[in-house]
């Protein structure tokens, strides 16, 4: 046979091969087979969206493909979508398969929209196949943690450990079990076995992430979210976690470009919608932010941080009904959260509605520490009722120049908490918390720290029970202690909770440059926090480290705004220290167009005008308000001294600045060293 001959025949061979084979990948495609294929390898190496396209394409290729609806049904779940998944499983079992195939994804169907008794009944029943035994008591745990059910949900959980002990998945469940026990300890060591059973687990390393965040803060949690995504780059529960970590540590464009990446994936997404609303916010754009909102659809009007945000907007907007009907129900869920309740308290009192103002206001009123914007808006609606003594008696308070520490928080059903039935157990947090803190506030200190004792030392990895503890140790003057139970709650969840208590505890015991320490640290991991910013401010400023606390300052005015006389009055000294008088005494004047009755705002913008050359008698007698209004206090009989001095009127000067050097303070040297001038 020639050459010729020989290559013609094998090329017919080859193009008969070729033709055969591209019938045969026409009729796969034609029937789904193909596309089930690819499908099928999609949802093995956990890219759902890619899987969820071809199991379509199978599936109108054969409509009758009990695989390809099963299939379909587990990508939908993975994608979080309940009602399709629950579609298509019972599409699968209409063709003929079993229920018991179905039981499982059934199961996690029913509980993603919400049915967690049908959820239970299909995880229960006694068909479910051993491969799928560890996937049901998951959706048992999780169902029954949503029904309050905790002690049946460890009981599952335990059950998916033994049937599955090397599976990732369960250690994941474990740890966001614990997490909502309370148990940070216990969930940091889940996370990590978890995450070392399988680094590549993007689930895991969400989960690490969150407790790193928790744990350390913010900028430490970011790698988890980074390594989360190289894995996953369209999860979307982590890229949630990782906008809201952004936003919160004020890297408002690197959420916003991740918000759209959700988007672009789940436009209905309410929570991208909402940190998108909440940034505008921020940024001072109320209709925008409004406009956002609406875009959720209400899928979150029922969560805190919604009726907050809407509480504001409504507030902003003059609407103080719509504010109070946002409000309402929040405080009634957090009665100790002060922001929602002074918002409540300010509404209101917009709608006349004074008595019911004054009574909302009134537990943060009893608290030594109450901030003057609060005793203001109180004495205003003591005012509205009448009652002058009392207007007066809060006005006085609010234009006292020093605050006092800080006390646990005094809801208004404390004294009922107080006076009923203790908690049976001393050992579970949720009853006895409340129990303790109710205990504190009716001045019953003895008692609270004993069961807040037997918390602490039956809950050692919670974090809430140590914060509790170191509360009764405060009020029963042992800040030293009170330190290190806070020391042992911030090594477990490093938040501004901890963060806070730790540092007034050991400024409380004399350890003024570990309370500093504990600030920054917490400042570094959230750079954003105002009320950290304003506290490491204050640090700042008692080492006179002048440009520090005016760098931080300013950035509290950007989240806060012009409207706090005593953030002016810190401004205006800050700006002082570092040689910038022209913005010192609009600083000042601003405090005092605020709060003209409070002798902090007459001492600063007096002391500011003589700092900078004013001759005149302004300086001499705003300075002689301050010490009218507290004559009590050194540094503004120092500060009249100096002005007494510097006009010239010497006898006047010695008897301020003998008051002043009379006193142990921080500028006691000062005065003495003033007086001995003269």
């Amino acid at each position: 046979m020639s050459r010729t001959r020989i290559f013609l025949i094998a090329g017919i061979i080859v193009l008969l091969l070729g033709v055969a084979g591209l019938w045969q990948w026409r009729v796969h495609e034609r029937d789904g087979s193909a596309a089930l294929a690819r499908g099928l390898a999609a949802l093995d190496r956990g890219d759902a969206r890619t899987a969820r396209i071809e199991l379509m394409n199978a599936i109108k290729g054969a409509p009758r493909s009990v695989v390809a609806r099963e299939a379909q049904a587990r990508t939908l779940v993975e994608l979080g979508d309940g009602a399709g998944a629950q579609v298509e499983a019972a599409r699968a079992r209409a063709l003929g398969a079993p229920p018991s195939q179905t039981r499982a994804v059934m199961a996690q169907a029913l509980l993603l929209q919400g049915d967690a008794a049908a959820a239970l009944k299909e995880a229960r029943a006694a068909d479910v196949p051993d491969s799928d035994l560890d996937m049901a008591a998951r959706v048992i745990a999780r169902a029954a943690m949503a029904q309050g059910d905790m002690a049946g949900a460890q009981k599952a959980l335990a059950n998916a450990l033994a049937i599955a002990p090397d599976d990732a998945e369960n250690w994941v469940e474990l740890g966001r079990f614990r997490l909502a026990t309370g148990d940070q300890a216990g969930a940091i060591a889940a996370a990590d076995r978890a995450v070392a059973l399988n680094p590549a687990d993007a689930r895991a390393l969400t989960l690490r992430g969150e407790l790193t965040r928790a744990q350390y803060g913010l900028t430490a949690s970011l790698p988890w979210f980074d390594r989360a995504l190289a894995v996953r780059p369209d999860l979307i529960p982590t890229m949630e976690q990782y906008a809201a970590t952004l936003a919160d540590a004020g890297s408002a464009s690197a959420m916003l470009a991740l918000t759209r990446r959700i988007l672009a994936l789940d436009p209905a997404n309410a929570r991208a919608w909402m940190m998108q609303a909440v940034m505008a916010a921020r940024a001072g754009k109320a209709d925008l932010a409004r406009s956002l909102l609406d875009r959720t659809q209400g899928q979150l009007d029922d969560e805190p941080a919604t009726r907050l945000l809407r509480g504001v907007l409504n507030l902003q907007e003059g609407n103080a009904v719509l504010a109070t009907e946002a409000l309402a129900p929040l405080v009634a869920a957090q009665p100790d959260n002060r922001t929602a309740r002074t918002l409540l308290a300010r509404a209101q009192y917009m709608t006349g509605d004074y008595a019911t103002a004054a009574t909302m206001l009134a537990p943060i009123v009893a608290q030594r520490d109450a901030d003057p914007y609060v005793l203001t808006l109180a004495a205003r609606a003591q005012e509205g009722l009448g009652d002058r003594t009392m207007t007066a008696d809060m006005l006085a308070r609010a234009a006292w120049p020093v605050r006092a520490a800080a006390d646990s928080f005094a809801s208004p059903r404390d004294a009922a908490l107080a006076n009923g039935p203790p908690p049976a157990s001393t050992a579970t947090a949720r009853d006895n918390i409340p129990y303790i803190r109710a205990l504190l506030s009716t001045g019953r200190t003895g008692e609270a720290l004993a069961r807040a004792q037997s918390l602490s030392r039956a809950n050692p990895g919670a974090p809430d029970a140590w914060l509790i503890h170191g509360d009764a140790l405060g009020a029963a003057g042992r800040p030293a202690d009170a330190a290190r139970a806070y020391e042992a709650a911030a090594n477990i969840r490093f938040d501004r909770a901890a963060a806070m208590r730790l540092a007034a505890a050991w400024g409380q015991a004399g350890n003024a440059v570990r309370a500093a320490q504990v600030v920054q640290l917490f400042l570094t991991q959230h750079p954003n926090d105002a009320e950290a910013q304003r506290l490491a401010a204050t640090v700042a400023m008692q080492r006179q480290d002048w440009r520090t606390a005016l760098r931080l300052l300013q950035a509290v005015r950007a989240q806060t705004g012009n409207g706090d006389a005593v953030l002016m009055a810190d401004l205006a000294r800050a700006a002082l220290g570092t040689g910038d008088r022209q913005s010192a005494l609009a600083y000042a004047a601003h405090a005092y167009r605020l709060m003209p009755a409070n002798p902090m705002s007459a001492d600063i913008y007096g002391w500011t005008l003589l700092r900078t050359g004013d001759k005149g008698p302004a300086a001499v007698d705003l300075l002689e308000k301050a010490v009218a209004l507290a004559p009590g206090h050194p540094v503004l009989q120092l500060h009249l001294g100096q002005a007494y001095a510097a006009a010239g009127r010497k006898d006047d000067a010695k008897l301020a600045l003998g008051q002043a050097a009379a006193t142990n303070f921080a500028g006691r040297q000062e005065a003495v060293d003033a007086l001995a001038a003269l």
